[in-house]
Protein backbone atom coordinates (compact mmCIF):
# COMPACT_ATOMS: atom_id res chain seq x y z
CA UNK A 1 0.00 0.00 0.00
CA UNK A 2 1.57 3.45 -1.09
CA UNK A 3 2.46 5.55 1.87
CA UNK A 4 1.02 8.75 2.25
CA UNK A 5 1.98 12.75 3.68
CA UNK A 6 0.03 13.99 6.67
CA UNK A 7 -1.29 16.77 3.75
CA UNK A 8 -1.91 14.27 1.20
CA UNK A 9 -4.38 12.10 3.54
CA UNK A 10 -6.28 15.01 4.15
CA UNK A 11 -6.72 15.17 0.38
CA UNK A 12 -9.94 13.44 0.70
CA UNK A 13 -11.68 14.32 -2.81
CA UNK A 14 -8.51 12.33 -4.49
CA UNK A 15 -9.28 9.41 -2.11
CA UNK A 16 -12.68 9.42 -3.10
CA UNK A 17 -11.88 8.98 -6.81
CA UNK A 18 -9.67 6.38 -5.70
CA UNK A 19 -12.07 3.98 -4.84
CA UNK A 20 -14.51 5.55 -7.49
CA UNK A 21 -17.45 6.69 -5.10
CA UNK A 22 -19.11 9.51 -4.99
CA UNK A 23 -19.11 12.19 -2.09
CA UNK A 24 -21.33 11.12 -0.38
CA UNK A 25 -20.35 8.04 -0.57
CA UNK A 26 -17.08 7.83 0.38
CA UNK A 27 -16.20 7.28 4.19
CA UNK A 28 -12.94 10.13 4.19
CA UNK A 29 -15.62 12.50 3.33
CA UNK A 30 -18.53 11.96 5.90
CA UNK A 31 -15.96 11.71 8.35
CA UNK A 32 -14.23 15.27 7.58
CA UNK A 33 -17.93 16.43 6.92
CA UNK A 34 -19.22 15.20 10.63
CA UNK A 35 -15.96 17.03 11.99
CA UNK A 36 -17.19 20.45 10.44
CA UNK A 37 -20.96 19.87 11.58
CA UNK A 38 -19.58 18.83 15.07
CA UNK A 39 -17.44 22.14 15.44
CA UNK A 40 -19.77 24.27 13.76
CA UNK A 41 -22.39 22.97 16.30
CA UNK A 42 -20.42 23.54 19.34
CA UNK A 43 -19.71 26.93 18.26
CA UNK A 44 -23.51 27.70 17.50
CA UNK A 45 -24.47 26.18 20.37
CA UNK A 46 -22.38 28.80 22.44
CA UNK A 47 -22.89 31.83 20.71
CA UNK A 48 -27.16 31.33 21.13
CA UNK A 49 -26.33 30.28 24.94
CA UNK A 50 -24.45 33.22 25.50
CA UNK A 51 -27.21 35.61 24.17
CA UNK A 52 -30.68 34.00 24.43
CA UNK A 53 -31.50 33.15 27.66
CA UNK A 54 -34.49 30.86 26.55
CA UNK A 55 -33.45 27.15 27.41
CA UNK A 56 -35.49 26.45 24.63
CA UNK A 57 -33.75 27.79 21.56
CA UNK A 58 -30.60 26.52 22.82
CA UNK A 59 -32.72 22.60 23.16
CA UNK A 60 -33.73 23.51 19.97
CA UNK A 61 -30.99 23.97 18.35
CA UNK A 62 -28.82 21.23 19.90
CA UNK A 63 -31.73 19.03 18.91
CA UNK A 64 -31.71 19.99 15.57
CA UNK A 65 -27.84 19.18 15.37
CA UNK A 66 -28.12 16.59 16.74
CA UNK A 67 -30.84 14.91 14.16
CA UNK A 68 -28.09 16.00 10.97
CA UNK A 69 -25.26 14.43 13.13
CA UNK A 70 -27.38 10.69 13.13
CA UNK A 71 -28.23 11.22 9.54
CA UNK A 72 -24.28 11.40 8.83
CA UNK A 73 -23.26 8.77 10.84
CA UNK A 74 -25.86 6.76 9.28
CA UNK A 75 -24.63 7.56 5.97
CA UNK A 76 -21.06 7.05 7.73
CA UNK A 77 -22.21 3.71 8.75
CA UNK A 78 -23.54 2.50 5.16
CA UNK A 79 -20.19 3.96 3.56
CA UNK A 80 -18.49 1.97 6.06
CA UNK A 81 -20.79 -1.37 4.83
CA UNK A 82 -20.43 -0.67 1.31
CA UNK A 83 -16.76 -0.69 1.77
CA UNK A 84 -16.79 -3.96 3.77
CA UNK A 85 -19.09 -5.28 0.87
CA UNK A 86 -16.22 -4.37 -1.60
CA UNK A 87 -13.65 -5.94 0.39
CA UNK A 88 -15.54 -9.35 0.88
CA UNK A 89 -16.25 -9.40 -2.68
CA UNK A 90 -12.61 -8.87 -3.72
CA UNK A 91 -11.88 -11.80 -1.36
CA UNK A 92 -14.58 -13.69 -3.24
CA UNK A 93 -13.11 -12.53 -6.46
CA UNK A 94 -9.54 -13.75 -5.80
CA UNK A 95 -11.06 -17.55 -4.92
CA UNK A 96 -13.45 -17.52 -8.02
CA UNK A 97 -10.32 -16.44 -10.21
CA UNK A 98 -7.81 -18.96 -8.52
CA UNK A 99 -10.31 -21.57 -9.15
CA UNK A 100 -11.18 -20.67 -12.78
CA UNK A 101 -7.45 -20.32 -14.20
CA UNK A 102 -6.29 -23.33 -11.69
CA UNK A 103 -8.35 -25.52 -13.76
CA UNK A 104 -7.33 -24.76 -17.16
CA UNK A 105 -3.64 -24.89 -15.93
CA UNK A 106 -4.32 -28.24 -14.64
CA UNK A 107 -5.48 -29.58 -18.20
CA UNK A 108 -2.32 -28.37 -19.78
CA UNK A 109 0.16 -29.54 -16.72
CA UNK A 110 -1.97 -32.89 -17.01
CA UNK A 111 -1.56 -33.26 -21.08
CA UNK A 112 2.12 -32.14 -21.29
CA UNK A 113 3.34 -34.58 -18.19
CA UNK A 114 1.45 -37.20 -20.10
CA UNK A 115 3.41 -36.21 -23.59
CA UNK A 116 7.00 -36.50 -21.60
CA UNK A 117 6.31 -39.51 -19.66
CA UNK A 118 5.51 -41.74 -22.76
CA UNK A 119 8.16 -43.09 -24.47
CA UNK A 120 6.03 -42.73 -27.91
CA UNK A 121 3.60 -40.76 -28.70
CA UNK A 122 1.54 -41.59 -31.59
CA UNK A 123 0.07 -38.98 -33.93
CA UNK A 124 -3.64 -39.17 -32.32
CA UNK A 125 -2.87 -38.77 -29.29
CA UNK A 126 -0.61 -36.05 -30.04
CA UNK A 127 -3.16 -34.27 -31.59
CA UNK A 128 -5.85 -34.71 -29.05
CA UNK A 129 -4.07 -33.44 -26.44
CA UNK A 130 -3.16 -30.05 -28.23
CA UNK A 131 -6.65 -29.64 -29.01
CA UNK A 132 -7.16 -29.84 -24.80
CA UNK A 133 -3.97 -27.60 -24.43
CA UNK A 134 -5.44 -25.36 -27.10
CA UNK A 135 -8.99 -25.36 -25.43
CA UNK A 136 -7.77 -24.74 -22.23
CA UNK A 137 -5.54 -21.82 -23.59
CA UNK A 138 -8.60 -20.19 -24.71
CA UNK A 139 -10.73 -20.58 -21.99
CA UNK A 140 -8.02 -18.16 -19.61
CA UNK A 141 -7.40 -16.04 -22.54
CA UNK A 142 -11.25 -15.51 -22.57
CA UNK A 143 -11.14 -15.17 -18.63
CA UNK A 144 -8.65 -12.46 -19.01
CA UNK A 145 -10.26 -10.43 -21.33
CA UNK A 146 -13.59 -10.05 -19.25
CA UNK A 147 -11.46 -9.12 -16.51
CA UNK A 148 -9.95 -6.58 -18.93
CA UNK A 149 -13.16 -5.66 -20.13
CA UNK A 150 -14.64 -5.15 -16.28
CA UNK A 151 -11.21 -2.89 -15.68
CA UNK A 152 -11.68 -0.73 -18.79
CA UNK A 153 -15.45 -0.17 -17.73
CA UNK A 154 -14.38 0.97 -14.54
CA UNK A 155 -12.10 2.99 -15.75
CA UNK A 156 -13.74 4.66 -18.34
CA UNK A 157 -11.72 3.54 -21.01
CA UNK A 158 -14.37 0.89 -22.81
CA UNK A 159 -14.18 1.54 -26.29
CA UNK A 160 -16.88 0.23 -29.52
CA UNK A 161 -16.10 -0.09 -32.89
CA UNK A 162 -19.41 0.25 -35.09
CA UNK A 163 -20.40 -1.58 -38.64
CA UNK A 164 -23.33 -2.64 -39.91
CA UNK A 165 -23.97 -6.58 -39.36
CA UNK A 166 -26.87 -8.89 -39.97
CA UNK A 167 -27.85 -10.24 -36.61
CA UNK A 168 -29.68 -13.45 -38.47
CA UNK A 169 -26.27 -14.35 -40.48
CA UNK A 170 -24.14 -14.15 -36.26
CA UNK A 171 -26.99 -15.70 -34.83
CA UNK A 172 -27.24 -19.07 -37.55
CA UNK A 173 -23.44 -18.82 -37.12
CA UNK A 174 -23.28 -19.09 -33.64
CA UNK A 175 -25.52 -21.91 -33.24
CA UNK A 176 -24.18 -24.00 -35.69
CA UNK A 177 -20.76 -23.91 -33.72
CA UNK A 178 -22.91 -24.28 -30.26
CA UNK A 179 -25.27 -26.95 -31.75
CA UNK A 180 -22.60 -29.60 -30.80
CA UNK A 181 -22.27 -29.01 -27.71
CA UNK A 182 -26.18 -28.84 -26.94
CA UNK A 183 -26.52 -32.10 -28.44
CA UNK A 184 -23.97 -33.44 -26.31
CA UNK A 185 -26.78 -32.50 -22.99
CA UNK A 186 -29.91 -33.75 -25.19
CA UNK A 187 -30.35 -29.67 -26.14
CA UNK A 188 -31.99 -28.70 -29.32
CA UNK A 189 -31.83 -25.23 -31.19
CA UNK A 190 -35.13 -23.44 -32.61
CA UNK A 191 -34.33 -20.45 -34.16
CA UNK A 192 -36.95 -18.52 -35.35
CA UNK A 193 -35.82 -15.34 -37.64
CA UNK A 194 -37.67 -12.42 -39.75
CA UNK A 195 -37.81 -13.18 -43.85
CA UNK A 196 -35.32 -10.16 -44.20
CA UNK A 197 -32.10 -9.63 -42.60
CA UNK A 198 -31.95 -7.88 -39.34
CA UNK A 199 -29.52 -5.17 -40.14
CA UNK A 200 -28.13 -3.37 -36.97
CA UNK A 201 -25.29 -1.21 -36.26
CA UNK A 202 -22.74 -1.99 -33.33
CA UNK A 203 -19.29 -3.22 -32.22
CA UNK A 204 -19.82 -6.98 -34.00
CA UNK A 205 -17.07 -8.45 -31.69
CA UNK A 206 -18.97 -7.08 -28.90
CA UNK A 207 -22.26 -8.24 -29.80
CA UNK A 208 -21.45 -11.48 -31.04
CA UNK A 209 -19.62 -12.33 -27.04
CA UNK A 210 -23.01 -11.26 -25.90
CA UNK A 211 -24.85 -13.38 -28.18
CA UNK A 212 -22.47 -16.36 -27.08
CA UNK A 213 -22.37 -15.74 -23.81
CA UNK A 214 -26.76 -15.96 -23.89
CA UNK A 215 -26.41 -19.48 -25.48
CA UNK A 216 -23.50 -20.79 -23.55
CA UNK A 217 -25.17 -19.32 -20.44
CA UNK A 218 -28.41 -21.00 -21.82
CA UNK A 219 -26.58 -24.41 -22.37
CA UNK A 220 -24.90 -25.04 -19.00
CA UNK A 221 -27.61 -24.06 -17.09
CA UNK A 222 -30.41 -26.14 -18.46
CA UNK A 223 -32.03 -29.49 -17.44
CA UNK A 224 -30.46 -32.60 -19.02
CA UNK A 225 -32.41 -32.50 -22.56
CA UNK A 226 -35.07 -29.74 -23.25
CA UNK A 227 -35.03 -26.88 -26.29
CA UNK A 228 -33.67 -23.64 -26.51
CA UNK A 229 -35.54 -21.10 -28.68
CA UNK A 230 -33.72 -18.02 -30.28
CA UNK A 231 -35.93 -15.62 -31.42
CA UNK A 232 -35.49 -12.27 -33.99
CA UNK A 233 -37.74 -9.70 -34.22
CA UNK A 234 -37.50 -7.26 -36.55
CA UNK A 235 -39.77 -3.74 -35.61
CA UNK A 236 -39.85 -0.42 -37.36
CA UNK A 237 -37.29 1.10 -35.24
CA UNK A 238 -34.86 -1.80 -33.99
CA UNK A 239 -34.31 -4.91 -33.76
CA UNK A 240 -35.56 -7.79 -30.25
CA UNK A 241 -33.09 -10.55 -30.06
CA UNK A 242 -34.39 -13.15 -27.29
CA UNK A 243 -33.26 -16.44 -25.65
CA UNK A 244 -35.19 -19.36 -23.75
CA UNK A 245 -34.35 -22.20 -22.15
CA UNK A 246 -35.94 -24.39 -19.86
CA UNK A 247 -33.23 -24.64 -17.10
CA UNK A 248 -32.68 -23.75 -13.86
CA UNK A 249 -34.09 -20.31 -13.36
CA UNK A 250 -33.49 -17.33 -10.86
CA UNK A 251 -34.50 -17.42 -7.56
CA UNK A 252 -37.03 -14.36 -6.80
CA UNK A 253 -34.72 -13.13 -4.08
CA UNK A 254 -31.71 -12.55 -6.32
CA UNK A 255 -33.71 -11.11 -9.66
CA UNK A 256 -32.24 -7.52 -8.63
CA UNK A 257 -28.36 -8.48 -8.98
CA UNK A 258 -28.57 -10.73 -11.57
CA UNK A 259 -26.44 -7.73 -13.92
CA UNK A 260 -24.78 -7.17 -10.92
CA UNK A 261 -20.79 -6.98 -11.14
CA UNK A 262 -19.29 -10.98 -9.90
CA UNK A 263 -22.74 -11.77 -9.04
CA UNK A 264 -24.06 -15.63 -9.79
CA UNK A 265 -27.15 -17.19 -8.83
CA UNK A 266 -27.50 -19.63 -5.49
CA UNK A 267 -29.16 -22.49 -6.88
CA UNK A 268 -26.66 -22.19 -9.66
CA UNK A 269 -23.77 -22.52 -7.76
CA UNK A 270 -24.39 -26.01 -6.24
CA UNK A 271 -24.00 -27.71 -10.09
CA UNK A 272 -21.73 -25.15 -12.16
CA UNK A 273 -18.69 -24.06 -10.08
CA UNK A 274 -16.84 -22.29 -12.87
CA UNK A 275 -17.67 -18.96 -13.86
CA UNK A 276 -16.73 -15.44 -13.12
CA UNK A 277 -20.25 -13.56 -12.66
CA UNK A 278 -19.10 -11.12 -15.02
CA UNK A 279 -20.72 -12.28 -18.16
CA UNK A 280 -23.77 -10.52 -17.64
CA UNK A 281 -22.55 -7.34 -16.31
CA UNK A 282 -20.65 -6.81 -19.45
CA UNK A 283 -23.39 -7.59 -21.86
CA UNK A 284 -25.64 -5.19 -20.44
CA UNK A 285 -23.29 -2.81 -20.55
CA UNK A 286 -22.33 -3.55 -24.15
CA UNK A 287 -25.69 -3.17 -24.86
CA UNK A 288 -26.99 -0.07 -23.89
CA UNK A 289 -23.25 1.38 -24.89
CA UNK A 290 -24.70 0.34 -28.10
CA UNK A 291 -27.64 2.91 -27.48
CA UNK A 292 -30.15 -0.54 -26.45
CA UNK A 293 -31.80 -2.32 -24.04
CA UNK A 294 -32.02 -5.46 -21.93
CA UNK A 295 -33.84 -7.51 -19.53
CA UNK A 296 -34.82 -10.85 -19.08
CA UNK A 297 -38.10 -13.07 -17.46
CA UNK A 298 -37.28 -15.80 -14.78
CA UNK A 299 -39.22 -18.33 -13.04
CA UNK A 300 -37.14 -20.27 -10.82
CA UNK A 301 -37.23 -24.25 -11.72
CA UNK A 302 -38.36 -23.45 -15.16
CA UNK A 303 -35.98 -21.66 -17.30
CA UNK A 304 -35.51 -17.95 -18.04
CA UNK A 305 -35.59 -15.43 -21.21
CA UNK A 306 -33.49 -13.32 -21.69
CA UNK A 307 -33.44 -10.45 -24.54
CA UNK A 308 -31.76 -6.79 -25.82
CA UNK A 309 -33.00 -4.81 -28.47
CA UNK A 310 -30.37 -2.95 -30.58
CA UNK A 311 -31.52 -0.01 -32.80
CA UNK A 312 -32.43 -1.15 -36.20
CA UNK A 313 -29.87 -0.33 -39.08
CA UNK A 314 -29.75 -0.25 -43.30
CA UNK A 315 -27.32 -2.88 -44.96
Amino acid sequence: MKKRGFFEALNVIDRCRELHVGLFQCPHFLFVLMGVVISIAIVTTHIVASYYAEPETVVSIIFIVTVFLLVVGNAVVRAFEKVAEASQLKSEFVAIISHDLRNPLSSIKWQLDAIFEKAEVSADEYKNSLKIVNHANEKMISLINDLLDVNRIEDRKFQLSLEIFSLNDMTGELAKFYEPIAAASNLKFMILTPKSQAWVKADKTRIKSVISRFIDNAIRYSTSSGEITITIEDADFYVRWTITDQGAGIPVEEVKNIFSKFFRASNILRYQTEGLGVGLYLSKYIIEASGGTVGFRTLEGHGSTFYFSLPKSKA
